[in-house]
């Protein structure tokens, strides 16, 4: 609730916020005050700055599941609505001006258009909502809040994907968004859905949205979340979306599970004890016309048993850089969505031999099984070439431990995949069925939008084919600064722009693909100079199976900025000696993915 309120805030001047706080405590003085997300909109449309919009409907979606409806919030409305009109001096207005719809064309200010009357906005029905459901070429239309949005231009462009968009096709948004909880983490949904509405929806279907959602809002999804550790940084909570601080992460070689990146797009699934006992992990060879064969998790623990030290980093790890150079979609994740841990469990190259695959090459190159599909508990699929797959060295383990102790239900209990040097998103939690197949995985986390890397010229998806464009799969090299520290002079109070001081540093690198990491380079200077950074843990890992990451020191010389700050920057080469480019601007894409620019940190003096 209270992130809630902070992202909105951002951008809000302290008079939004006293509006926003003044509704939202409200409903904490008394219990029975229910604020419908329809009673918010009508506020919202009645103030002119965008941020107090943006704040009284975030408020409005962060109490809205509190309290119970015996007492309705309208009789209030005409008090706090002629309270903020007096307070803000602003006419009835809602920007419905066309504009571009994607994340990048959105920053604080620039889509404030020319302001429609919310009277002069036509009224629909929820019958006229659903018509326009996308199908034999009608426009995609969706309610929230009791305004109708016509999103037909920003299907291609969700960073969910189209798929998932499109369930909401012709209906009202709000029981999607309340499993889907990630879009109260951000203003930008509702950024970009100001310059969507076409109209209001009629007062009595809102009611009965309303009402729906009384019933729905009965059953909590994540009510059965595991606990997390308190020093994770959290990004979201429904669904838990959190990083390691910078501080804790190179700490020990092997990350603590309990500090752990979490990057989950639902909630995380909840097992009986008698479910574990029966759970069965499946083979589906059907399409290689070796049907089905099943595999009891005991009997697959009693299966010789491999361990492989891994790193797995969330393809979004460091957007937040690239939200510094263009807005992008997604978390707003720093460096600490990365990890590495000793995984145990069974190969699955000698899964699928035990499956009836015997000749992996007879398998793709007669029979045409190029893929190898992973399917979740959550829904979720996910997919990896065969040849990574099944290839000895491959090291692709389906885990059932995690630094010699189960898996947690964060990540994966009772299985996952672990495909080393690859995407994290291919290393598929709470895995229960393994798909030979001619193509990859459907769904938006391999064919959609999710996990592709558009070229930094295109802001808009629906100008490309995304159907030719590959998903992510072995991924770049990276590295991060996690400690820096001033060793001369030791009285830093005198020292102005120009002068030099040595610094002491450390922190992280990985290469994916098993490429291993031969040197790391830090500037003091913006890349004057640079200092060769001594490789520590990780570093006697072999050519071509590099799957963890290497920390490495280093001992700098670098200059007092203008600022009267230091600035450091890494970059890391590996074995075939690429290198991380200097600048994010040469990487952006608009979902923000695959950052490896410098690492770049600020020393304050």
């Amino acid at each position: 609730i209270i992130n809630t309120i902070k992202i909105a805030a951002r951008t809000s001047t302290p008079l939004d916020n006293l509006i926003a706080l003044s509704l939202y405590l409200l409903p904490l003085v008394h219990s029975d005050i229910m604020f419908r997300p329809s009673m918010a909109t009508r506020l919202a449309a009645s103030v002119h700055s965008s941020s107090t919009r943006r704040l009284i409907q975030a408020s409005s979606r962060s109490f809205s599941s509190k309290a119970s409806s015996s007492v309705e919030y309208d009789s209030f409305y005409p008090i706090v609505a002629a309270a903020a009109l007096f307070a803000v001096g602003a006419t009835a207005t809602l920007s419905t001006t066309s504009c571009e719809t994607t994340p990048s064309g959105v920053s604080d200010d620039n889509m404030n258009d020319a302001p429609t009357t919310l009277e002069d906005l036509p009224e629909f029905s929820a019958e006229e909502v659903a018509e326009n459901n996308g199908e034999n070429g009608a426009p995609v239309w969706m309610s929230y809040g009791g305004m109708v949005y016509d999103v037909t231009k920003f299907v291609a462009n969700h960073p969910g994907g189209d798929e998932k968009i499109l369930q909401a096709a012709g209906n009202s948004i709000e029981p999607f968004w309340h499993l889907y909880r990630q879009h109260y983490a951000s203003d930008l949904p509702m950024k970009l859905m100001e310059h969507m509405v076409i109209g209001v929806l009629r007062e009595e279907d809102q009611d009965a949205v309303d009402e729906q959602m009384q019933v729905v809002m009965l059953d909590d999804p994540y009510a059965k979340e595991p606990v997390r550790h308190a020093a994770l940084k959290v990004h979201s909570d429904t669904p838990m979306n959190a990083e390691a601080p910078g501080h804790l992460l190179t700490q020990s070689y092997l990350t603590p599970p309990s500090l752990f990146y979490i990057r989950h797009h639902h909630p995380v699934p909840w097992l009986s004890q008698k479910e574990v006992q029966e759970y069965k992990l499946t083979f589906d060879l059907t399409a290689y016309g070796k049907g089905m064969f099943e595999v009891e998790l005991e009997d697959l623990k009693n299966l010789p048993k491999t361990e492989i030290v891994s790193t797995l980093q969330c393809s979004g790890n460091r957007r937040s850089d690239f939200n510094s150079h263009m807005r992008t979609s997604g978390t707003t994740w720093g460096q600490g969505a990365i990890g590495t841990a000793k995984w145990g469990g069974v190969k699955l190259s000698d899964l699928m031999k035990l499956a009836g695959v015997d000749d992996p090459i007879h398998a793709e190159e007669v029979a045409g099984m190029e893929h190898v599909r992973f399917h979740a508990l959550d829904g979720m699929s996910a997919s990896i070439g065969i040849e990574k797959a099944l290839s000895p060295y491959g090291d692709c383990l389906i885990a059932y431990e995690m630094n010699d102790e189960p898996l947690p239900r964060d990540h994966g209990f009772p299985l996952r995949v672990i495909v080393p040097g690859y995407a994290a998103v291919r290393n598929v939690k709470w895995l229960t069925k393994i798909e030979l197949a001619a193509t990859e995985a459907e769904g938006p986390w391999q064919r959609g939008l999710n996990y592709k890397t558009l070229p930094p010229s295109v802001t808009d998806a629906s100008t490309i084919q995304l159907e030719k464009m590959p998903g992510m799969s072995e991924v770049s090299l990276f590295s991060g600064i996690t400690h820096v520290k001033v060793v001369s002079p030791t009285n830093t109070e005198k020292l102005k722009p120009g002068d030099k001081v040595t610094v002491e540093c450390s922190g992280w690198a990985w290469s994916g693909g098993g490429r291993k990491i031969v040197r790391v380079d830090v500037t003091g200077n913006d890349g004057d100079s640079w200092a060769t950074a001594e490789l520590k843990d990780g570093a006697n890992q072999k050519f071509g199976r590099a799957w963890a990451w290497t920390f490495w020191t280093s001992e700098v010389v670098a200059i007092v900025g203008v600022d009267g700050n230091v600035h450091l920057a890494s970059k890391s080469v590996d074995h075939a000696f690429n290198v991380q480019p200097e600048h994010c601007s040469h990487t952006w894409n608009v979902r923000g993915l695959g950052n490896n620019s410098w690492y770049r940190v600020t020393l304050a003096l």
